[in-house]
């Protein structure tokens, strides 16, 4: 049977035009804009190539000779000789010591300044490049931690208040930092702590005043705006190319969300489970006015007289593992976030290891590339189940991988062609896609309103967490040949299990309590979709 506030959505409109609205403004528009603002770190960190700046050229001596004279020359893994980029000479005509380059110069093909550039945080000083990037990890997981119990403790409204007045905070200290590395971390880190609380707020809002249809477009039209922002962002770079003015240019797209956050509605949801009635039966009764509908007065009174049970108040994450049907359902969520992310992030880094052309064009196709999965993932997943589709993605990844590591070892010339293994890896990312958007989706509905945030919130830290093996990956692939491709090809094989061994939650109705959570497949594992039923 339906619970009160089930039939109080009902009658003011689960469909409406507030609904549509709020999609647009906050799971479009924000997502977009958002990833714009938190991604201008990544590409504001890019070492671009560069050399050791040799003064004192005289007019009859080449380019090239004068670097013979001044710069050593050593031997790459692939047996061609470089001039060194971080060394040079300190007396040309006796070449016996060498010293650290004073100052270098830049290639400026495709970018104007960097953070490296402008701070020469290179040769030995680019490990302030990685560290900046830890740290910015370091962010996300406390952020991940704190905002997840705070969004399902003090509401959806004030955590999206919160992350919106960090990130601003934050970017405007990293852009006033100078060249104090300090400074520069500390901005960054503030920054990162809101990284997944803005769109996670929107979302859940979205997905607790919607039916339950609308459940995977609500979460396809955010991953899309995510993947456009990722595109946005590159293209924006690329006419700006000095990264304060794009700082300053992707930051204070926030501004406005800021300014009118008091527009912002607390989910009712949330509000009806925390037993703040009042104000849950104000909003229901700002939608149906949008929607030009009615909250009945027999609803309403239910409402206002009914208590929620609060079991769980202030229990946060520890909630999450209450009962071994959730506990499962947990921890079988939170290695598939492991699975999954291992093998995106690799899949990202590969492909900027090979990009020889324009960077901004590379990383716009790679991220559209990204738009058919979120909506086949939609798509799939209400016609054949979130198993089957989370299933059916794993396993294309696990084929990719294999196929890409027998292309590694074949000498057949249309196998190796560079277009072939550039559809390899755009296939291998759709699919990897699909795999987050039914993740994403299992983690939205196997929760209750009352931890839901915090169940989202400990699957971003478990995403850090696969981001951070795979550069190892990479590592071990290129010293122990198919070593990677087997442990990743391990990885996804495993992912089916996860997911496989999940309950279907097509069309199935949303857990309202830690124990509707707990019995939640308890029963019987439904292995095909669920119908719709009126």
């Amino acid at each position: 049977m339906d619970s009160i506030f089930d039939r109080a959505l009902s009658e003011i409109g689960q469909d409406g035009r507030f609904q549509k609205m709020f999609d647009i403004i906050y799971n479009v528009v924000l997502s977009i804009l958002w990833t714009m603002a938190y991604m201008n770190l990544m590409l504001a960190l890019i070492i671009v190539p560069y050399t050791c700046h040799i003064p004192g050229k005289p007019n009859d001596v080449s380019e090239l000779s004068w670097r013979q004279l001044n710069i050593p020359v050593y031997t790459n893994a692939a047996g061609e000789v470089k001039f060194h980029n971080c060394l040079m000479y300190t007396n040309y005509s006796l070449h016996n010591n060498t010293k650290v380059c004073d100052t270098y110069d830049y290639d400026k093909t495709w970018y104007e300044r960097t953070v490296p550039t402008e701070n020469n945080w290179v040769c030995d000083k680019e490990l302030y490049v990685a560290n900046i990037l830890a740290s910015s990890k370091i962010g996300e997981l406390v952020g991940s931690i704190a905002f997840g119990w705070y969004g399902d403790t003090y509401g959806r409204r004030p955590t999206y208040i919160i992350s919106l007045l960090l990130i601003i905070f934050g970017r405007a200290v990293s852009l006033l930092a100078g060249t104090s590395f300090i400074l520069f971390v500390f901005g960054t880190v503030v920054a990162a702590l809101p990284s997944w609380s803005v769109l996670q707020s929107v979302t859940a809002i979205s997905m607790e005043i919607s039916s339950p249809t609308n459940r995977t477009l609500t979460a396809s039209l955010r991953f899309a705006g995510w993947s456009v922002g990722l595109a946005a962002t590159a293209l924006l770079f690329w006419c700006l190319r000095d990264w304060k003015i794009f700082f300053i240019a992707t930051t204070a797209t926030q501004v406005p969300f800021l300014l009118f956050s008091w527009k912002m509605i607390e989910s009712p949801r949330w509000l009806w489970v925390q037993g703040k009635t009042k104000e849950c039966v104000k909003y229901l009764k700002y939608i149906a006015k949008k929607n030009n509908k009615n909250l009945s007065k027999e609803t309403e009174e239910e409402i206002l007289t009914y208590t929620p049970v609060k079991n769980t108040h202030g229990l946060g994450y520890l909630a999450l593992f209450s009962g071994w049907t959730l506990a499962k359902n947990t921890i079988l969520q939170l290695i598939a976030w492991i699975c999954y992310s291992t093998s995106y992030t690799v899949i990202l880094m590969s492909s900027g290891e090979k990009t020889d052309g324009n960077p901004f064009l590379e990383s716009v196709w790679q991220s559209l590339a990204e738009l058919p999965g979120y909506f086949i993932a939609a798509w799939l997943a209400d016609r054949i189940g979130r198993r089957y589709t989370g299933a059916i993605s794993f396993g294309i990844t696990a084929a990719m991988w294999t196929v890409l590591a027998l292309r590694e070892n074949s000498s057949n010339v249309v196998f190796r062609n560079s277009l072939v293994g550039s559809t390899l890896a755009v296939i291998n990312r759709m699919s990897a896609t699909i795999s987050y958007s039914i993740i994403t989706i299992f983690n939205m509905e196997l929760y209750p309103t009352c931890i839901r945030q915090s169940g989202m919130s400990l699957g971003n830290l478990f995403i850090s967490a696969g981001s951070a093996l795979a550069p190892y990956m990479l590592y071990l692939g290129r010293r122990y040949s198919q070593l990677s491709n087997l442990i990743l090809i391990g990885i996804s094989l495993f992912g089916i299990i996860c997911i496989v061994l999940l309950p279907e939650t097509l069309n199935e109705k949303l857990p309202e309590t830690i124990e509707d959570a707990q019995a939640f497949g308890k029963k019987k594992l439904k292995y095909l979709p669920v119908s719709s039923q009126s």
